[in-house]
């Protein structure tokens, strides 16, 4: 029911955006390049071109741009052009604000900002979209100079912008003086050029809600017809203005590269974090030999196949070694096991010699079968069971406590060697997010953060090691271990020599629930049908199990059964400081 219910609220949210807020962004796109140029009129406007290329990666019905600007400015004259840059075709939208198709745009005034919304449908590529028009009331004239004071890109983009040019002409050249300022949170390059009448600003990538600002004195008489005039002196207080900001500025870069060098030296440090690690891991438990000391052990193991297995794989037990504990049982004669058509379902039934010792086991018989009997297709449509789940995790701890009670493992060991693992993994996770944060704040200590990071990964990889060596084992254990191994590597290289030289098809009986514990029955039935064909063939102990593999059907079906039903609970996954200027917040998108 709950899954019925989010589906719904996921329309109605899906339906509410759609018709009420069409300017959210569900294009997929790129902003590779904007060029912008604005010309200041003897009247203190501007005459605004904006260039911006859109590369889409999917189809799209448009694109949109807001002008803000400061109170008592207009825009005018406004017009559209978009071009396909892979065909090279270039159409005029025509101003229509009823239509919703083709190629129109809308023109709209919202308090102090005019929206253009372009409908033009992309299915995917470079679009160029020029937008033209006049801003009126931009240039302040006062006794000495005359100001401009834009932010000529504003901070209204939630996308990066690739290759910025922001261009102020004039309409005069060889001017007697110009000064020009730009601000803007990103790397980049001012060109003042008063011979020629203009002032750039270049930048390779403008982060997404950074805005561009130019800060421009220049003489009144390019701006003749102004009308907005202002008494008393401008000049000397911008330069005083423009030094404070860039005081500022630098002030807060030096700040920055302090940080950036404590958070480096901190960083470096921070290997030091795992020495409780090795200082807490000299004392373990008694070693295990390496394999190749230990060789082949043809000794069947004093335990059972699921100690066997917690043994050599230091895990939890799973379906196999569930799969290796009913060959146990069946080899006893406790358990028959009959195939179905085709070999493909196994029935498993209790006879009077099941003495039901193994509680998961009889959870099956009882809840899965009709409490004598179940096969694997039972198993496989018993699906979302929380107690077979809940027995499974009961049996799994159990089996590993197991341990501890019978001598392998001293629970101190065990305790030690968790938190220490931890602590590991949680000390390595901030190093991780450290390390993301470092990518997106270092700039002047770059080139020294990637040897960093590989001293602090090798730091890391050196503690995991120290841990793969720790032991928690006792001497009763650490011998349990060495025979389960070597018992392990006889069953792995049982090709390697005849199997009558070890014994009778009845000792292999015995030696079947680890191999498949060990996850190696196929390779061990494969051998032994080599060698004991008639005798396979005569014993329906392995001609009903063991011919048509039932130990892996069983772990299989065992296994997706605890899956679907484990499932149903979820799962665990330098700024520059602005000196005022008009047109913040303006910005774009696709829709």
């Amino acid at each position: 029911m709950k899954r019925k219910y989010l589906w719904v609220l996921a329309l109605f949210l899906a339906s509410f955006s759609a018709a009420f807020l069409p300017e959210k962004v569900f294009a997929d796109y790129d902003l590779t390049k904007m060029d912008v140029t604005a010309i200041v009129n003897s009247d203190g406007s501007l005459s605004m071109t904006r260039n911006i290329v859109y590369d889409f990666d999917d189809s799209a019905n448009g694109v949109y741009y807001t002008q803000n600007l400061a109170s008592g400015q207009k825009v005018s004259g406004q017009s559209v052009e978009v071009k396909d840059l892979a065909s090279g075709k270039t159409v005029k939208p025509a101003l229509n604000n009823q239509a919703d198709s083709g190629n129109v745009y809308h023109f709209n005034k919202d308090g102090n900002s005019y929206k253009f919304k372009v409908y033009h449908h992309v299915d995917d590529g470079k679009v160029q979209v020029v937008y033209r028009y006049k801003i009126s009331g931009a240039v302040d004239s006062y006794e000495d100079a005359s100001e401009l004071n834009f932010k000529i890109v504003g901070d209204g983009w939630d996308k990066e912008i690739s290759n910025v040019t922001a261009t102020v002409r004039f309409q005069d050249k060889k001017l007697s003086f110009l000064k020009g300022w730009a601000h803007v949170n990103a790397n980049g390059h001012l060109t003042v050029d008063k011979e020629k009448g203009l002032v750039k600003a270049e930048v390779a990538t403008l982060p997404e809600a950074t805005f561009l600002e130019l800060h421009l004195l220049f003489p009144n008489s390019l701006v003749s017809q102004n009308k907005k005039q202002h008494s008393g002196e401008i000049a000397a207080k911008v330069v005083d203005q423009e030094k404070a900001l860039a005081k500022e500025t630098a002030a807060k870069k030096a700040r920055h590269n302090v940080y950036e060098l404590i958070g480096l030296a901190l960083f470096a440090l921070s290997p030091l974090l795992y020495l409780p690690v090795f200082i807490k891991s000299r004392k373990s438990g008694s070693p295990v030999k390496a394999k190749k000391e230990i060789g082949h052990n043809f000794e069947i193991p004093a335990f059972s196949p699921t100690t066997a297995q917690i043994l050599v794989t230091k895990k939890k037990p799973d379906g196999k070694a569930l799969a290796g504990e009913i060959a146990l049982r069946a080899g006893r004669g406790e358990i028959t096991i009959k195939a179905g058509k085709k070999g493909k379902n196994f029935t498993y039934a209790k006879t009077s010699k099941y003495k039901g010792d193994l509680p998961l086991l009889n959870r099956l018989f009882n809840k899965v079968g009709n409490g004598q009997s179940f096969s694997n297709k039972d198993l496989k449509q018993y699906r979302g069971s929380q107690e077979i789940t809940s027995s499974y995790k009961s049996w799994q701890e159990d089996s590993q406590k197991a341990l501890i009670k019978e001598g392998y493992i001293d629970q101190n060991l065990q305790d030690r060697e968790e938190l220490l693992s931890l602590y590991t993994f949680g000390v390595m996770f901030v190093s991780v997010a450290a390390m993301v944060v470092c990518f997106f704040l270092y700039d002047k200590y770059t080139f020294w953060l990637l040897p960093a990071i590989l001293w602090v990964l090798a730091a890391f990889g050196l503690a995991c090691l120290r841990l793969h060596h720790f032991s928690d084992l006792t001497e009763k254990g650490a011998r349990a271990t060495e025979q389960a191994l070597g018992f392990e590597a006889m069953l792995d290289d049982i090709g390697q020599f005849k199997l009558r030289d070890i014994g009778e098809l009845t000792l292999w009986e015995q030696v079947m629930p680890y191999a498949i514990a060990f996850g190696l029955a196929k390779k061990v039935l494969k051998q032994l049908k080599l060698e004991f064909p008639e005798e396979i063939a005569a014993d329906p102990y392995w001609t009903y199990y063991y011919a048509g593999a039932s130990y892996g059907a069983f772990a299989s079906s065992f296994d997706e059964a605890i899956s679907s039903s484990a499932g149903l609970g979820g799962n665990f996954s330098a700024s520059s400081a602005s000196s005022g200027g008009f047109g913040g917040g303006s910005g774009g998108g696709a829709f």
